[in-house]
């Protein structure tokens, strides 16, 4: 009886072991940070040479980019996270709204 109520502990703390996934550490987003900073780069060179509009562009997908990346590596709340990932979506949203805007303007007025 003691050998089947082993084997049964056994069981309950091999299925506990594996429903918790082990915590992934944070990758480091290399992808990211260089999409940062070649964004910042060229609204830094070009912003003599941009309309009102494509600055308006390349800093609305600054900021979704730097938002998707407090979303992934900040501290803070599940809240303030869920939060932030709709700020991101609002200004890739609007910046998309505003190059289709940009195209029209350029292209088809």
């Amino acid at each position: 009886m003691s050998r089947y109520s082993k084997r049964i502990s056994e069981k309950i703390e091999r299925t506990k072991k594996s429903a918790d996934p082990p915590v992934k550490k944070p990758g480091r987003d290399i992808v990211l940070i260089i999409l940062i900073c070649i964004n910042f780069i060229f609204l830094l060179i070009g912003w003599p040479q941009l309309a009102v509009v494509d600055r308006a562009i390349y800093i609305l997908l600054e900021g979704a980019l730097l938002s998707i990346y407090a979303q992934r590596h900040a501290k803070i709340s599940d809240a303030a996270i869920d939060k932030v990932k709709y700020l991101s979506f609002i200004f890739m949203g609007l910046a998309l709204l505003l190059f289709i805007y940009s195209c029209y303007v350029r292209y088809i007025k």
